[in-house]
């Protein structure tokens, strides 16, 4: 059974937006995260265990994210032209 390929222009344009919108806000998120831990009064074994986590995981995960979201808007958007190409 052959797999369509294609989809709904609107609907990709929407979803390019989607994911460059999500993107920004993860990447916001991130910076409010780490300038509010770096400006907060916090010590003991909890704070220290959690800014260890935020700098060797967390953070970057979140990095990663809005990567993932930011290159795959551009592949939507991508996609969405040939598709109208090919539709035209």
């Amino acid at each position: 059974m052959a797999s369509m390929v294609g989809g709904d222009l609107e609907q990709l344009q929407v979803l390019e937006q989607q994911f460059r919108s999500d993107s920004q806000g993860v990447a916001e998120l991130r910076t409010r995260i780490t300038n509010v831990l770096g400006n907060t009064a916090w010590t003991g074994p909890a704070a220290d265990q959690f800014r260890q986590e935020w700098a060797g995981n967390f953070s970057t995960v979140l990095n990663n994210l809005a990567a993932a979201l930011q290159e795959n808007a551009t592949l939507v958007a991508n996609r969405r032209q040939a598709i109208a190409a090919a539709t035209s």
